[in-house]
């Protein structure tokens, strides 16, 4: 499917529309075509083949030449004409998390910013807070953006993670049979930076919510594929786990999932020194094995 590949190059002609200082409304539009194709359940090349590419919400007869001009030649002219306009270093700049166009445009045209590591050395010297508009919190991200990049983009920052599993638990959602959905893992704990994105749901039919998962045309690998539980490589270079439980281990499974290594050894102490066993199942009687609690987490 060509829908992840069409709408990473809308978000780019946004960026770029924007470094140039293009008309607000028309970089709007090419976000929300890139949001709107991104989201497509179906393959974006049959719905141009059968002429109904308008019928994409924020899919005007421009738009929908390009996409078919991409589908017939593998690129768009005015993105590569486009590409040749911006300096290349002001593009490479952009890699960094937290650092919008706007910013890298300003950085670029007022410190000569041209690379992640003068990037870097202006922001730790304090240089960067020269330019106007530029404040202590911006070069915190700033910063922490370069960490994430040097990382190789393993980790990160939980702003955009946020961004991108509210973007999947609204997906799911909108497929239906799913009846609770909740993002846990270090998002849920607001840590500033995550290496992957947890997901739980309580599902009538798991198996569907589970092909669901895999088929998303944001799924770039299907790293795991289970009755219960996948992992997906996203596009945004996260992986992304979901597991699907039962209705009266919604809570338990929330808890462990959400909790770190320490935390959950800790509360599993507290639980064993009154005669319970807590696990991501539920909360039981160790010597009945019955179980007491686990729907919710209070």
């Amino acid at each position: 499917m060509k829908n992840f590949e069409i709408a990473k190059l809308f978000y780019e002609m946004a960026d770029l529309l924007e470094i140039k200082g293009e008309n607000v409304f028309r970089v709007r539009a090419y976000r929300r075509a890139a949001e709107n194709v991104e989201s497509l359940t179906e393959d974006i090349a049959a719905v141009g083949e059968r002429g109904e590419l308008m019928k994409i919400a924020g899919i005007g007869k421009d738009l929908a030449a390009k996409i078919q001009e991409y589908l017939a030649l593998g690129k768009i002219a005015d993105l590569e004409a486009m590409r040749k306009e911006v300096p290349r270093g002001l593009l490479s700049i952009m890699e960094v998390q937290g650092l919008g166009p706007k910013t890298a445009k300003l950085l670029y045209d007022r410190l000569g910013v041209d690379s992640v590591e003068k990037l870097e050395a202006l922001a730790r010297s304090g240089d960067i807070l020269k330019v106007p508009g530029i404040r202590e919190k911006t070069q915190e991200n700033i910063l922490t953006g370069i960490a994430v990049w040097k990382a190789g983009q393993s980790r990160m920052l939980v702003g955009k993670a946020l961004a991108v599993a509210g973007s999947l638990v609204e997906t799911l959602k909108a497929h239906g049979g799913v009846s609770r959905i909740e993002v846990a893992g270090s998002i849920r704990r607001m840590k500033e930076t995550v290496g992957d994105i947890d997901i739980l749901v309580t599902a009538s039919d798991p198996a569907r919510v589970i092909e669901t998962f895999v088929s998303l045309p944001s799924a770039l690998d299907v790293l795991a594929h289970g009755d219960t539980k996948a992992s997906i490589r996203h596009q945004e270079g996260i992986q992304v786990d979901l597991r699907v439980v039962e209705p009266e281990a919604f809570g338990a499974a929330l808890q462990y999932f959400t909790g770190s290594k320490e935390h959950n050894v800790h509360v599993r102490e507290i639980a064993s020194r009154k005669g319970l066993k807590l696990s991501e199942y539920g909360v039981f009687d160790e010597k009945s094995g019955k179980r007491i609690a686990g729907a919710t987490e209070e």
